[in-house]
This record gives structure tokens, sequence and C-alpha cells, in this order.
């Protein structure tokens, strides 16, 4: 399921993302690395907005 619109694909067809040492977002093109994963769908608009998507932000208290 996509993060962003929260539609249904089959798990090949969704991008992977996963958060680095340092924090930041990186695709995950292999779908193996460890961690907490994002799947986002292939529609641009879907990517447009997942740009600016902050994972952990609601734990941590919101928005700054």
């Amino acid at each position: 399921m996509c993060v962003v619109c929260r539609r249904r694909f089959p798990k090949d067809s969704l991008h992977r993302y996963v958060l680095n040492a340092e924090g930041f977002l990186i695709i995950d093109v292999g779908k193996t690395r460890p961690g907490r994963g994002w799947y986002v769908c292939p529609d641009p608009v879907c990517a447009a907005r997942f740009i600016k998507y902050r994972p952990g932000a609601r734990r941590k208290g919101g928005k700054p």
C-alpha cells in the first residue's frame, strides 16, 4: 500500500524507501535493507508529496 495515497498495489510495483545512518530517506532498490520501509506507488503526484514526508514526525511530537 502506498503511504501517500493509501491505494493498494502489488509489492513489486512499489518503490521502497528507508532511512540511512544519517537519517535521510533513500530508495531501497533491492527492497532488502534493514529497518522500517515506506512504500510509494509510481504515481508522480505521490512521489512529489513523498518528498516532503518526514518519518517519525508524529512520534516525536509533530512538526517543529
